[in-house]
């Protein structure tokens, strides 16, 4: 990932944000503002930024997979913006964070992925919100945002990728190929993954070999079949996390990483609120990127939403809304966008911020979500996560039917 920071203040923070690019830092003055740039170089040629093209100004973090580019993927932004307007957006496919200011105009617009899988904030940084209580709006998942920028006046309009009024494909062949393509679109040499015996990150693992990737498993030792877990991870090394591994990492995030605290709706209406420290799926995964980054690993591929699109953590009462039942009409269940789904991928953005590195999200691919909501009621309840149990299936692969595992121990 890249780290994204623009101010009318020269000695704005930068020193939670920079963690997030450690290849360059570029920070330049236009129009009275700062525009800040920490550049993780992954894509094309190493090409700090900001974009500019006259009077408009553009800084970007991510990845965009759609469009053809000469020397970096972010260059495509201000000639869609040319060519369509504030809904720019709506023509790009991948994950990303974009603030373009057009000062001919006297505008500002951010824009979000359909998930918001790259954080961005406006107002404020979410440090700075943390530590204050006030200040600071996150951008909201297929969102663009539009700002005067001489009245502060602002305007949402969400995109609404998403058909749910629609659940007519009675077989699961669309589905796997799109998540064929999901990953081979995001497909990169050097990768890791965090592989345990459950099923999401176990079909990344099975789309990596198929694609014959430069990529490496790290596993951790915990409430895992062990069994079925050395079968899978031939080659990577599988740690056990002690409770002074658990101190150090909390300590390295506690002064490396921006503040997060989980803020979750119960079933019930009430809140669960705790400190991401506090979870010890959060020093797991920064055991593991520790390694990867010592390696020169700088992608990290994510399970993340496949429990909050596929099943809605049908296993787990106190997170559930659906209950594991898809109904035969369709809404936008509570962790769809939010809830879950944003308090995790919040975490895992800031973990892999405090180390460098970007972490993709097949699951979370526009097409790959598209193609589960296509799919009928009956199969999507007909297995538990019933389109990666026939993915799989069809590629035999090793995994415990039905059954929900993951980081912890």
């Amino acid at each position: 990932m890249c780290g994204i920071l623009i101010s009318r203040k020269s000695d704005a923070d930068n020193s939670f944000i920079r963690r997030r690019g450690p290849d360059c830092t570029t920070k330049v003055l236009l129009h009275g503002y700062f525009f800040t740039h920490n550049l993780l170089h992954i894509t094309g040629e190493r090409t700090p930024q900001p974009f500019v093209d006259g009077d408009i100004v553009c800084l970007y973090n991510g990845e965009i997979y759609n469009h053809p580019y000469r020397q970096s993927d972010g260059e495509v932004l201000i000639p869609l913006y040319r060519e369509h307007g504030d809904d720019f957006a709506r023509h790009l496919d991948g994950e990303f964070a974009v603030a373009l200011y057009d000062f001919g105009r006297g505008v500002a617009i951010f824009a979000t992925d359909p998930f918001s899988t790259k954080p961005l904030w406006r107002n404020g940084s979410e440090a700075a919100s943390y530590r204050s209580g006030v200040g600071g709006e996150q951008v909201p998942p297929d969102t663009t945002v539009i700002v005067d920028l001489v009245t502060g006046e602002a305007t949402e309009r969400r995109r609404h990728s998403f058909d749910f009024d629609h659940q007519y494909k009675d077989t699961y062949d669309d589905w796997i190929a799109a998540f064929d393509r999901a990953m081979a679109k995001r497909a990169y040499d050097k990768s890791f993954i965090s592989l345990s015996s459950g099923y999401d990150s176990g079909a990344i693992d099975c789309a990596l070999a198929r694609l014959g990737i430069d990529y490496k498993a790290f596993s951790i030792e915990g409430a895992e079949n062990m069994d079925l877990l050395r079968r899978r991870n031939r080659t990577g090394p599988i740690l056990r996390i002690s409770e002074e591994i658990l101190a150090e990492k909390r300590e390295y995030l506690r002064t490396h990483a921006e503040p997060y605290t989980y803020r979750l709706e119960k079933p019930d209406g009430g809140i669960i609120a705790y400190d991401m420290l506090n979870d010890k799926a959060t020093a797991g995964l920064a055991s593991i990127y520790t390694l990867a980054s010592q390696e020169g690993r700088k992608v990290n591929f994510s399970g993340q939403g496949a429990d909050e699109i596929l099943s809605d953590y049908s296993q787990w009462e106190q997170a559930t809304e659906l209950k594991g039942v898809f109904p035969e009409k369709l809404k936008a269940w509570r962790n769809f966008y939010g809830n879950y789904q944003r308090a995790y991928l919040n975490k895992e953005e800031h973990i892999a911020g405090a180390y460098g590195i970007e972490t993709r999200y097949p699951f979370l691919d526009r097409e790959v979500v598209q193609e589960f909501l296509w799919l009928t009621s009956e199969l999507k309840n007909r297995r538990y996560k019933a389109p990666l149990h026939e993915y799989l299936t069809r590629y035999d692969y090793p995994f415990e039917a039905g059954k929900k595992t993951g980081f912890h121990w």
